[in-house]
């Protein structure tokens, strides 16, 4: 999907009856998976959501398709769409409830962590931030003040973040998550050469712990800087 974070279709193309399905079995089954059969496909997530009823009484939805990866996201995103629809939860009168406030700020008990690399949603570390209960704050960019480096080894493969002098640099992109602070010290413990844990500089301000790479370390490296972001570079290796 490039650089699009979330994709929005109707869940159906239109409503079908019991006797349309009656009359041809397969031809209305086969136009309901019009906008989902190239999901698991293409190795995307997804996640169909309610909304109200059409004037002529029959349901309709919507789908918020991803990246894999990007569940959380996706019912985030689906939990707000589903309360501001209005509708009643089944059969009763009680209407879905207000989804809980996502702030994209850390709270008291945990800490900011900006990732470059294999540790983005969807990417092969990922997990060793959700099974610390990390949480998905927001994507943002670094200042332009960094030039960004696959180093060797791996898999899985790993960038390094390097800050440069004024002019020298550009902006990479970054996800930040808030972490909890008894996981944040075992997850640095684990961070190996030539990585280590500093303090980023972000282009909305904020300055979160985030992962650099020592000067030694690059020896050998390739200057990826100009793709911008892990992503993107990753996407080039399979062109």
């Amino acid at each position: 999907m490039g650089c699009v974070d979330v994709l929005m279709v109707p869940t159906y193309p239109r409503p079908r009856t019991v006797a349309d399905l009656d009359a041809d079995p397969i031809g209305p089954n086969s136009e309901l998976g019009t906008y989902t059969n190239f999901v698991n496909l293409l190795d995307l997530c997804a996640l169909a959501v309610p909304s109200r009823f059409r004037n002529d009484g029959f349901p309709s939805g919507m789908t918020l398709i991803a990246p894999a990866g990007r569940d959380r996201l996706l019912t985030t995103l689906g939990a707000r769409l589903h309360a501001a629809s209005r509708i009643a939860i089944g059969a009763t009168s009680s209407l879905v409830p207000a989804a809980p406030s996502i702030s994209d700020r850390p709270a008291a008990d945990e800490i900011e962590l900006a990732v470059v690399g294999a540790h983005l949603s969807g990417m092969p570390l990922n997990i060793e931030l959700t099974s610390r209960n990390a949480r998905f704050l927001r994507a943002v960019s670094t200042l332009p003040e960094y030039r960004f480096f696959a180093l060797p080894g791996g898999p899985p493969f790993r960038p390094g973040l390097m800050r440069v002098a004024a002019g020298e640099g550009t902006a990479i992109a970054t996800e930040v998550w808030a972490i909890p602070r008894e996981g944040f010290g075992n997850f640095v413990a684990s961070v190996p050469l030539p990585l280590g844990i500093g303090t980023l500089l972000l282009a909305d301000g904020t300055m979160p712990k985030g992962f650099i790479v020592e000067n030694e370390g690059v020896r050998g490296a390739t200057d990826i800087s100009e793709f911008g972001g892990w992503r993107a570079y990753i996407a080039s290796l399979s062109k």
